[in-house]
C-alpha cells in the first residue's frame, strides 16, 4: 500500500475511531455518576472540550487522555483509550508527560536542606538527582568513556529483546523504565524489540523522580522513536516506591492482549533500602506473564570474605580512574555545597571515604559499598553523611530470592563484566 492510500484509509477510519472513543468516555462518566461539568472540572478540561470528545468531534492529545485516566471513578487506562486515538495531530506530536499525584519537588528540596543542615545521617540517593546541576553531573559520570564501555555498551540488549519476544510472542508491549535516568538503555531496548516483529505495538513509559533527567530521557526517546508507527512514549514524574498508586500502568494486560516489562537499569535496584519489600509491596498489580529486567552489580568476592572484597572491589581498593573519581566527587559533594550552607558562607572541608558493609544487606550473599562524606566546618564541627549505598549481589542467591517471591528466572547475561542482566517472569 502506498503512503497516499494509507493516509486516505486513515482519514476514512478516524471518524469511526473518534465515535468509539467518545462512547467509551461517556459510558464511563455515566457509570461513575459524574455530570459532564463535574468531570471537566476534575480532569482540568473545559466542558465544551469534553462535550466534543464524547460526541466524537474532537481529536484528543495523549495528555488529555492521561488527564481522564487520572480520574479514579472512570476506571480508564491508556490501553482502553490509546488504540482509539490517532498517533499524532496535524499540529505535531502531542505532549505525553504526567505528574504523579502527591509529587512535590519543592518540598523535596526543602527536605534536603533540612537533612543536610542536621548533624549527619543517611541521604536517600533520590536527592542526588534532584536539581539540574546534580542531574548534569550524573550524566557526565554515566557517559564517561570508561563507564560507557564497561557498563553501557556491554549490555546485550539485542539478546534480551530476542528472549522477551520469545516469552511474549505477538502481544503488545508496555516497557516501563523505573528510575530511568537519561533513558538510553530503555530506548535501546525498545529499538531492539521493534526489530523483532511487525506490526509494532509498543508503549514506552519512563518514570523518574528527577525532572531534569526525565525531561532529557523523554526528549531522547521521542526523538529516537519519532518515525516508528505503533510506538508511544510517555514520561511520568513520580516515585517508583508509589507505583501501586499509578493505576495507569496497572491495567489488566490479558484483557488488552499485552505484556508489561519492568526495567531497572544502572544502580536502581541496588540502591533500594530493602529489595524484598520493594518487590513484594511496590510491584503489586502485575499479572502472570509480566516480565522484570534487573541490571545489578555482582560481588567481587563472597560476602563472608571481607579481606578479599577490599582487595578486589575497585571502589574499596581505590582503583577508580582519577578523572571519573573527580566527576563522582563533584556529583556527591554538590548538594552539600548548594543546600547545606547559607549563601556566601565559606565552604567546609569535605572528605570522601568508601566503606564495606556486610551487615545491613537484605539478600543473602550480598554486600554494599557505602560512600561517606565527612564535613568539617571552620569551628571544628564534624558531620558525616552517607551519600551513596550500592549493593553487590551473588547471582545464584539473587535468583533464588526472586523465585521465592514469585519471579521465575528466565535468563541471565554477564558478558564477562561484574554486572548481571537478569530477566524474570511473574508467576502470580
Amino acid at each position: 500500500m502506498t503512503r497516499l492510500h494509507a493516509r486516505i484509509r486513515e482519514d476514512q477510519e478516524t471518524p469511526g475511531l473518534l465515535q468509539k472513543l467518545g462512547q467509551v468516555i461517556r459510558e464511563r462518566r455515566e457509570q461513575a455518576g459524574l455530570s459532564r461539568a463535574a468531570l471537566a472540572l476534575r480532569a482540568g478540561l473545559s466542558e465544551s472540550t469534553l462535550k466534543n470528545l464524547e460526541a466524537g468531534r474532537h481529536q484528543p492529545t495523549r495528555t488529555t487522555l492521561m488527564q481522564l485516566c487520572s480520574i479514579h471513578e472512570l476506571k480508564l487506562n491508556m490501553s482502553d483509550l490509546l488504540p482509539l486515538s490517532a498517533a499524532e495531530s496535524e499540529a505535531g506530536p502531542p505532549l505525553n508527560c504526567w505528574l504523579a499525584p502527591g509529587f512535590d519537588p519543592i518540598a523535596m528540596a526543602q527536605d534536603l536542606t533540612t537533612r543536610l543542615s542536621g548533624r549527619g545521617g543517611h541521604i536517600e540517593q533520590t536527592f542526588l538527582y534532584l536539581d539540574t546541576k546534580s542531574a548534569a553531573c550524573w550524566c557526565a559520570i554515566v557517559n564517561h568513556v570508561e563507564h560507557l564501555h564497561g557498563l553501557r555498551e556491554s549490555l546485550p540488549l539485542r539478546d534480551v529483546a530476542s528472549k522477551i519476544h520469545e516469552c511474549v510472542g505477538s502481544a503488545g508491549l508496555d516497557l516501563i523504565g523505573l528510575g530511568c535516568g537519561d533513558g538510553r538503555e530503555e530506548v535501546r531496548l525498545a529499538q531492539f524489540l521493534l526489530q523483532q516483529a511487525e506490526p509494532h505495538d509498543l508503549r514506552l513509559y519512563l518514570l523518574d523522580i528527577s525532572q531534569p533527567l526525565l525531561g532529557f530521557a523523554y526528549k531522547h526517546a521521542a526523538d529516537t522513536l519519532a518515525d516508528r508507527r505503533g510506538v508511544a512514549v510517555f514520561a511520568i514524574q513520580g516515585d517508583f516506591h508509589r507505583l501501586p498508586c499509578y493505576t495507569q500502568l496497572l491495567y489488566t494486560p490479558q484483557r488488552a492482549h499485552r505484556r508489561r516489562i519492568v526495567c531497572m537499569f544502572g544502580g536502581t535496584f541496588g540502591n533500594l533500602e530493602n529489595e524484598i519489600r520493594f518487590l513484594r509491596n511496590s510491584l503489586v498489580g502485575f499479572a502472570p506473564g509480566d516480565l522484570l529486567l534487573l541490571h545489578v552489580s555482582l560481588v567481587h568476592a563472597p560476602a563472608d570474605r571481607p579481606h578479599e572484597i577490599m582487595q578486589r572491589d575497585p571502589r574499596l581498593s581505590g582503583r577508580i580512574p582519577p578523572d571519573l573519581a573527580q566527576r563522582e566527587r563533584e556529583w556527591l559533594i554538590g548538594p552539600i555545597e548548594r543546600y547545606a550552607r547559607p549563601a556566601g558562607a565559606p565552604l567546609c572541608e569535605q572528605v570522601i571515604h568508601c566503606a564495606l558493609d556486610t551487615t545491613s544487606c537484605t539478600l543473602p550473599g550480598s554486600y554494599a559499598v557505602e560512600t561517606i562524606i565527612t564535613v568539617k566546618s571552620a569551628d571544628g564541627e564534624v558531620r558525616r553523611f552517607s551519600m551513596e549505598y550500592i549493593k553487590r549481589y551473588d547471582p545464584h542467591e539473587l535468583s533464588n530470592a526472586l523465585r521465592q517471591l514469585g519471579w521465575e528466572p528466565i535468563a541471565a547475561w554477564t558478558a564477562g563484566t561484574p554486572y548481571l542482566l537478569g530477566l524474570f517472569r511473574w508467576q502470580g
